[in-house]
């Protein structure tokens, strides 16, 4: 299990069992100790059909790990299975990728799912 010094959310000492949460703590376990894993904005998302959270993320490289597997994780995201109960991921993007690979931004959109938490009403 990650150190939890290495993943945290911006601005609160006491992370909540909430979607950007649980990404933070997803990423930081696939990352490892030598990473540190911020969730450095929430904005709430809507369309006609589909309300959600877009996370912004920030990951930093250790001077002492190898950039490689950044670059390999900038890769691979797109097509990773979040564990994020009543919610899925409807896009990522990598918004910035340091030059190094010390570093990397990302926008997750995360939806909550129609079907495992349905709405409730007429």
């Amino acid at each position: 299990m990650p150190d939890r010094a290495h993943h945290k959310r911006k601005g609160s000492k006491n992370a909540r069992r909430d979607v950007g949460a649980l990404l933070i703590e997803q990423i930081a376990g696939i990352m490892g100790s030598d990473y540190t894993v911020m969730l450095e904005r929430e904005r709430l998302w809507a369309s006609i059909t589909f309300s959600g959270t877009r996370h912004s993320i920030a990951i930093n490289r250790s001077m002492q790990s190898e950039p490689s597997r950044l670059l390999v994780f900038a890769e691979k995201v797109g097509t990773h299975a979040f564990d994020l109960p009543g919610h899925f991921v409807a896009d990522v993007m990598v918004t910035d990728l340091g030059a190094r690979g010390d570093s990397m931004a990302l926008e997750i959109l995360t939806i909550i799912d129609p079907v495992a938490c349905p709405a409730t009403g007429f």
